[in-house]
Formats: structure tokens, C-alpha cells, sequence
């Protein structure tokens, strides 16, 4: 009988055979694909409605970004699922089993949110070209200009949009360990998306939108607008923001019993 200690890479695929290895993951990750392209959808033929401002008479750049929301639905379920998978081993009891398997529980914690994170990003990136190829066909359809594919700022936006899915993966993991159930690291999500948006009402509010998340990924995507913190910044902010709710739960499972 194999004694030996699992190494990180023993736990990382561990991890990765849990999440990746159901069927219904699986289904739930193709489903977040195909919500992304039907809110894409959704955004860009109703865009001129909700805008004011006729479609043919929309940027072309606006288009792209409206479909690329289609990326945020998607990011939000591939953080449920995410935290579903932390928090359902602490429903059951599995936990237990994952812990006495692998001691550590700081590695344990930290293979979880890198797994969830790269699986996220690999789900977000096929959603968000999904989502800009919707926003293509919806100009073609209606006789427009397309964007520009040669474009860097296409690219930019596009690849800034799928930042969203890996990041709140990586903080649904987190929450849903600090709270050990599926619906504190849900909730935790929650608030971190809406955060930037609560915050603008409040007196003071504007000067720390920067330093949140969501406004992080805007500024990666290059659709903050001008006055804006550089990427660098923005992507400094995002690794803190998932260092310190990582560091937060490693501190509490350091505290307490399973």
C-alpha cells in the first residue's frame, strides 16, 4: 500500500477530477457557454430600445460591449458552481474525507480556487468569443459595419471580459470555504458584483470603485473610460482581492474544526 504523502500535485488533480469529473459539471459549464450567447443576444438586439438611440446608429465597439454582458451571466454561474463544489463537501460530510486525504487544508484550499479558476477562464474565454461573434452576427444581420477583428481593442475587451469568470471562481471558492455552505460564497459573490454599482450612490462611494473588482476587470477590458487606474493596477487590485479571501479562509480553517 502507497503510504507516501500526496504532493501538490497529487491535490490539484484531486481537485480537478472532482469538479471536472461529473457529468453535471459538465452540463452546467456548457450551459453557462450557451446562457452567455443568449443574453448576448438578448442585449444586442435590444440595445437600441434600451439605449434611446437607434442600433444603426450605435458604435459598432458599444455593440461588441453589450453582447460581451453576456460574459457576466456566465461568470455567474460558473461562480455558483464553483461554490457549490466547496461548499457541498461541507453539507455532506466529504470534507472530512478531503482533509484526511490531504492534511494540509491551505493546500487543499488553494488547489480548489486554482482548479476552479482555470476551468473558469477556459468556460469564460469560449463564452466570451460566443458572445462577440453574437454581437457580429446581430450587425450583419441588420445590414451594419462589423467591428474590426484586427483590432487590438477588440481583443482587449473580449479577453478582459473573460477575466470575470476565473476571478469570482477563485472568490467563490474562497467565500463558500469562510462560510463552509454553497449559499455564503454565493452571496459573497453576489455583493462583489454589485458592489461597484452600490457604491457610486454612496456619498464618497466613486473614490472606491477603483479598488474593487468588477472595476478592476473594466479597466483590464479597456471599457473604464478615461481617469482610470493603468492595467497593471487593475490587475494588482484583482490579485489582492483573491489573495486576501483566499488568506481569510486559510485563517479561519486554521480555527476551526471541520
Amino acid at each position: 500500500m502507497d503510504h507516501r504523502r500526496p504532493t501538490a500535485r497529487d491535490t490539484v488533480a484531486a481537485e480537478w477530477t472532482k469538479l471536472a469529473g461529473l457529468p453535471r459539471n459538465r452540463r452546467t459549464a456548457a450551459g453557462a457557454v450557451a446562457l452567455a450567447l443568449l443574453v448576448a443576444a438578448l442585449f444586442c438586439l435590444t440595445f437600441g430600445a434600451t439605449t434611446g438611440v437607434p442600433l444603426a446608429e450605435q458604435p459598432v465597439f458599444d455593440v461588441l460591449t453589450a453582447g460581451l454582458l453576456g460574459v457576466d451571466a456566465a461568470a455567474l454561474v460558473l461562480a455558483v458552481l464553483a461554490a457549490s463544489a466547496t461548499g457541498g463537501e461541507y453539507a455532506t460530510g466529504m470534507i472530512r474525507t478531503t482533509f484526511t486525504a490531504t492534511p494540509s487544508r491551505g493546500r487543499v484550499l488553494a488547489a480548489r480556487a486554482l482548479v476552479a479558476a482555470t476551468a473558469s477562464w477556459a468556460v469564460s474565454l469560449v463564452a466570451a468569443v460566443g458572445a462577440a461573434l453574437v454581437s457580429l452576427l446581430v450587425l450583419w444581420l441588420s445590414g451594419l459595419p462589423a467591428w474590426d477583428a484586427t483590432d487590438p481593442a477588440v481583443w482587449r475587451v473580449v479577453l478582459g471580459a473573460s477575466l470575470m469568470g476565473p476571478f469570482y471562481a477563485s472568490a467563490a471558492v474562497a467565500l463558500a470555504d469562510l462560510a463552509r455552505s454553497t449559499a455564503g460564497g454565493v452571496a459573497g459573490v453576489a455583493a462583489l458584483l454589485v458592489a461597484p454599482t452600490v457604491a457610486g450612490w454612496l456619498p464618497g462611494g466613486p473614490a472606491v470603485v477603483p479598488f474593487l473588482p468588477g472595476e478592476a476587470v473594466h479597466v483590464l477590458a479597456g471599457i473604464a473610460g478615461p481617469g482610470h487606474a493603468s492595467p497593471w493596477s487593475a490587475l494588482l487590485v484583482l490579485a489582492v482581492w483573491a489573495v486576501a479571501l483566499l488568506l481569510l479562509a486559510h485563517g479561519a480553517n486554521r480555527r476551526r474544526d471541520t
